[in-house]
């Protein structure tokens, strides 16, 4: 059997001393997408942050294509292989499309980084058509696939990506989920935490589900769409 590319086992984490994530495990194989779903304050975006190396775990262990790195610093995290899009898109708005690409960049040479730019934009061609003009004046939904093609200048082999639906019209989450799936078909592995569950467990060859810093449910992408705890929840049913 395949070893996974990521492997969390058991981590924990607390804010002041109050424990927001606790005992969570999963894992996520080369090329797979799973998706990390729940309600506001589950621990989702917590749990990300924690493997990005945004924050410090209080326990557990995170393996890397092998490599433990709880606790590394971001920057050794993303240059290991590791991206985090974090909620919000969080572009430079005064920098045009091509200079927030190359700030995603900054980690590699001019030629690996030129090389990463133009298949951003071949993966992305409507930010090719507006490479020059301000990320601030994109729409949100321009914003977004910046943000994601940003994560993708470093080079990752896996990608989170936080809530990267938030605040989209419907017509521009279908889009972006499908250019989700063209990532992932591109061979990066995704770890997709979001509130939108059905178009998640479309795309999501596994999904957990958390509940108060902890994994409640796991299984396949189907399996979790037909569940009746997971209808009930998240889908109105």
């Amino acid at each position: 059997m395949t070893a996974p590319l990521l492997d969390v086992a058991d981590l924990a984490f607390a804010y002041a001393g109050a424990t927001a994530v606790r005992s969570v495990s999963f894992n996520v194989g080369a090329g797979e997408i799973v998706a990390l779903l729940g309600a506001n304050g589950a621990g989702k975006s917590t749990t990300v942050k924690v493997i990005a190396g945004a924050l410090r775990p209080k326990s557990g262990s995170i393996r890397f294509d092998g490599a433990e790195i709880a606790g590394r610093p971001s920057h050794d995290v993303v240059r290991r292989g590791i991206t985090l899009v974090p909620e919000g898109r969080l572009v430079f708005p005064q920098m045009t499309v091509r200079e927030n690409l190359q700030m995603g960049g900054y980690t590699r040479s001019y030629a690996e980084a030129t090389a990463a730019e133009a298949r951003a934009f071949a993966l992305f061609p409507r930010l090719a058509e507006r490479a020059g003009q301000l990320a601030g004046s994109l729409s949100g939904g321009e914003q977004q696939m910046l943000a994601i093609a940003r994560g993708m200048m470093s080079g990752p082999r896996l990608m989170i990506l936080d809530e990267p639906s938030l605040g989209l019209a419907p017509q521009r989450v279908r889009e972006l989920f499908r250019l989700i799936g063209d990532v992932a078909a591109s061979g990066v592995s995704i770890v997709l935490v979001e509130q939108n569950v059905h178009q998640s467990l479309k795309i999501a060859g596994r999904a957990y589900v958390m509940e108060k810093g902890e994994i409640v449910l796991g299984g396949t992408g189907a399996e979790l769409l037909g569940n009746e705890f997971v209808q009930r929840a998240f889908l109105g049913r």
